[in-house]
């Protein structure tokens, strides 16, 4: 997992000093959307904020209408607040108690990097069969492009197999 998140974290820097290069090769300074106030790293403080709170409506605000949220792990690609509350539907039936905390977050111009760890009482189907009512918990990383103050882009990195770690007999 760390391995998963120091390649996060150099991918945000790597693109963050590329992106500032101007042609004439100086480095320039980003500046934020003049119609925005709040800072790459509190959009993202926000969105994990409003999953905890299964906050719907606040997709609407947070998400750009073309904003695409990745869940790579899950398989999950959606483009727009819409198809990121149909998924936020579906983890919370599995997942009623979720809940998301941030650990770290590198912020670097448009681009915010974070690691953090997931919980919930999970009641879904899991790898290995059907799980009544256990304990999950998670790391994982989430690499995020934010624009005049919305999610571009959102993508999490982790490890299903942590969540659901087999017993020595092979059965959870």
């Amino acid at each position: 997992m760390r391995a998963i998140f120091a390649s996060a974290a150099c991918l945000v820097l790597l693109v963050s000093v590329s992106a500032q290069e101007t042609s004439s090769g100086k480095a320039t300074h980003p500046q934020a959307p003049p119609h925005t106030t709040r800072t790459p790293k509190a959009v993202l403080q926000a969105y994990v904020s409003a999953w905890n709170r299964h906050d719907f409506s606040a997709f609407d605000a947070l998400l750009a209408p073309n904003g695409v949220h990745e869940d790579i792990a899950a398989g999950f690609r959606g483009e727009g607040p819409a198809q990121v509350k149909d998924f936020m539907r579906e983890m919370l039936k599995a997942e009623p108690d979720l809940n998301w905390r941030l650990s770290i977050i590198i912020e670097s111009g448009p681009i915010v990097a974070a690691e953090w760890t997931w919980t919930a009482t999970y009641t879904g189907d899991s790898p290995g069969g059907l799980m009544v009512a256990k304990r999950i918990s998670g790391r994982g990383a989430t690499v995020a492009v934010i624009e005049n103050g919305q999610i571009k882009r959102f993508t999490d990195y982790y490890d299903t197999a942590s969540y659901f770690p087999q017993t020595p007999s092979g059965h959870q």
